[in-house]
């Protein structure tokens, strides 16, 4: 087998159904990645072997979002695996190049390919054809080295992209809101600014986020989605020990009856707790965050669309406010059943009436991730805000009594407020 150590440090995963084929031919691949190779390698069969006690699926989705290729193996019941499928899907929510391997026959495969590259939504991918008893490396390893520069090309990008718009400038934030309207008896609209992970004592915080649910990396601190990953986990000493929101997220699109899957229909919302009992946000008086998908990531391609029109944004809005609702019907149970930190939500369930939720902040839809303009985004949502606040105002025991839009840049301050005044005022 030639030997030509990679100098590039890429980082490959390797995705498969769980077959004896699939294991064998994975694993003699992984080792020879390694070790004739020079990449570093995830296959679970290797790293999470006899380690007990690992989270497995945190641990997995992790790896996929630190790759630089995830390589899928296919047979012929491949898209039969939903670990399989997952993988996929968070590759691609992640901006990850995936790179198909066929470990079978063509003509074996050809039979059922089409089915197989329809439910993992790469049908517009080329697959390469591996078989460890006649290994063909120079193609393969060719690919994998074009594919993660791609994929570290496509991630500086959009980073790039994120940073831009996330850190022109600043806003001041503010202790008390610049911009407040009464729009129905004890029911307020406002406006905050900055970075809404240093506000106090705000209820949920709403997360604009991709279709996957595949939040920013930790330490990108390029966009709100990370911010929130970041402060909602527990950290010590610099040192991450629980990426809380990250894998409740993980587990309600997993355990939830409405999901299951990624990718979620755009629009809808996924709740989880605001963090570990020791995080920043929880100490700030966050209780909850909606995640709710207003970015749309192409299945094949990985090109981005943020949220396109009026009705969307005030459709997402509605969803978010109506899970408010429900959330308080519940007295703040959120969790699947058999999620390990439902049984602390029951707990407080029976104290909840001291407490009820009062108050929600919303990001712009769109203007983060997705980059569109303040002035397209800002009206169709706080016409929703108003709407919903003067509909639900009259019912009795109705809770909600502040509805927050933050901007995080100091450029969109000044448009939002003449919005505001004019839908408003």
């Amino acid at each position: 087998m030639p030997s030509r150590p990679s100098p590039k440090n890429i980082k490959v995963f390797i995705s498969y159904r769980n077959i004896p084929l699939s294991k064998q031919e994975g694993n003699f691949l992984a080792t020879a990645l390694k070790q004739d190779y020079g990449y570093e390698v995830f296959i679970d069969t290797q790293a999470l072997k006899n380690k007990g006690g690992v989270k497995w699926a945190e641990t997995i989705y992790e790896n996929i979002h630190n790759s630089d290729v995830l390589i899928v193996l296919l047979e012929q019941e491949t898209h039969l695996s939903e670990w399989v499928q997952r993988e996929v899907d968070v590759a691609r929510g992640a901006h990850v190049s995936i790179l198909p391997i066929a470990i079978i026959g063509e003509a074996e495969l050809g039979k059922v390919l089409r089915e197989v590259q329809e439910k993992l939504a790469i049908t517009e991918m080329q697959f390469l054809p591996f078989n460890s008893g006649a290994p063909a490396f120079e193609p393969l390893i060719e690919s994998i080295e074009s594919l993660a520069k791609r994929t570290r090309d496509t991630q500086k990008s959009w980073q790039e992209h994120l940073r831009d718009r996330r850190y022109a400038r600043r806003a001041e934030p503010t202790e008390q809101p610049p911009l407040q309207y009464e729009v129905a008896p004890g029911r307020f609209i406002s406006l905050l600014t900055g970075d809404m992970t240093e506000l106090q004592g705000i209820d949920v915080l709403v997360n604009s986020e991709n279709n996957y649910m595949q939040m920013a990396r930790i330490y990108e601190n390029t966009a709100l989605s990370s911010a929130l990953r970041r402060e909602g986990s527990h950290i010590k000493n610099g040192r991450i020990y629980e990426d809380t929101v990250q894998m409740q997220l993980d587990y309600q699109i997993m355990h939830s009856p409405y999901f299951g899957s990624r990718p979620i229909e755009m629009e809808q919302v996924v709740a989880t707790q605001a963090g570990h009992a020791k995080s920043k946000l929880v100490k700030n008086g966050g209780r909850y965050i909606f995640h709710v998908a207003t970015v749309y990531v192409h299945p094949r391609d990985g090109t981005i669309k943020p949220i396109q029109t009026d009705a969307s944004i005030r459709q997402a809005v509605n969803n978010c406010l109506d899970l408010f609702m429900e959330l308080h019907e519940s007295k703040g149970v959120i969790s699947p059943e058999g999620a390990g930190w439902r049984a602390q939500e029951e707990a407080n369930a029976a104290h909840y009436d001291q407490r009820p939720l009062r108050s929600i902040v919303f990001p712009l839809f769109g203007a983060g991730q997705g980059g569109r303009s303040t002035l397209e985004v800002a009206p169709p949502m706080l016409r929703t805000f108003r709407e919903f606040l003067k509909r639900h105002a009259p019912t009795p025991g109705f809770p909600l009594e502040q509805i927050h839009l933050c901007v995080y840049g100091q450029a969109d301050v000044d448009d939002v407020a003449m919005v505001m005044k004019r839908v408003l005022g």
